[in-house]
């Protein structure tokens, strides 16, 4: 079809990730990093590398991916990337960076759900220092934000895989997207970044349900329409401690709602106070 898309990552939705101090987290300064950090990375990428197969037998000409899971060395591996995709790296979680109005569709893979989700596996909103984040009353999490930042652009989102509660998410922010769900947490309540229970597809099956998926999508962009909700916002963010909710009150137009909650109405940006 002659076209280029854009590609956003992340790591909590991977199938077989499912403990966040085990699999997702390091400390390069001091030297530190998970024990599964590095089968983590490998099965992200490789969902990533399935996905950009996917869009080229659909008939993609360029894929660009972000990886959006945290600073170096993040949640891609670069030495096992597909020939065929380039790979946005050190913009951290302040993507997507190089995303313009060239691109015909975003794409998300590896997604989590937001902050308070029930049977998700590690849902949680931007950082573990949230509790909630909502955008004129609605709660949002970091698909509907990357979903926001394409729609500046006219990119519309068309395709997922995460866990099970991530596409559902995504099917209430585009009904036309098409979604994949690797995995599905198993407990009523929701677990944070903590583990939890779930059961997951083979990486090798997800891998599959992610090519498939992904050429679906490809076809599928023409009835795509760009995610565009107009400001000003009323935003307004729930923190674990005080002392997270004390550094946004100080910033123009935010009020103090309780000792760990503040809110900004009239905002020109949705993510001010993450």
């Amino acid at each position: 079809m002659g076209s280029r898309i854009y590609a956003a990552c992340d790591l909590e939705g991977v199938a077989g990730v499912v403990d966040h101090g085990l699999q997702c987290c390091w400390d390069a300064r001091a030297g530190w990093f998970a024990p599964y950090l590095g089968q983590a990375r490998r099965l992200a990428t490789l969902e990533l590398n399935a996905l950009v197969e996917g869009a080229i037998a659909a008939g993609v000409d360029e894929v660009v991916a972000w990886d959006g899971h945290g600073g170096f060395p993040g949640g891609i591996d670069p030495e096992l990337l597909h020939p065929s995709c380039r790979l946005v790296m050190g913009a951290g979680e302040g993507g997507p960076e190089g995303l313009d109005p060239g691109f015909a569709g975003l794409f998300q893979t590896g997604m989590h759900a937001m902050a308070g989700t029930p049977r998700a596996v590690l849902p949680h909103s931007f950082h573990g220092g949230l509790e909630g984040y909502w955008v004129d009353g609605e709660p949002v999490g970091e698909i509907w934000m990357n979903c926001y930042t394409a729609g500046l652009q006219g990119v519309p989102f068309v395709f997922l895989s995460g866990d099970r509660a991530a596409a559902s998410e995504a099917s209430k922010l585009a009904p036309w997207s098409v979604t994949v769900a690797v995995k599905e947490g198993l407990g009523g309540e929701p677990g944070g970044l903590r583990q939890a229970p779930a059961v997951s597809m083979s990486p090798a099956g997800a891998r599959q349900a992610i090519r498939e998926g992904v050429e679906r999508a490809v076809h599928s962009i023409g009835s795509a329409r760009p995610f565009t909700p107009s400001p000003p916002f009323t935003v307004r963010a729930r923190f674990v401690s005080p002392e997270a909710a004390d550094g946004r009150e100080t910033l123009p137009g935010v009020r103090r709602i309780d000792s760990v909650t503040v809110e900004a109405c009239g905002a020109d940006r949705p993510w001010i106070l993450i």
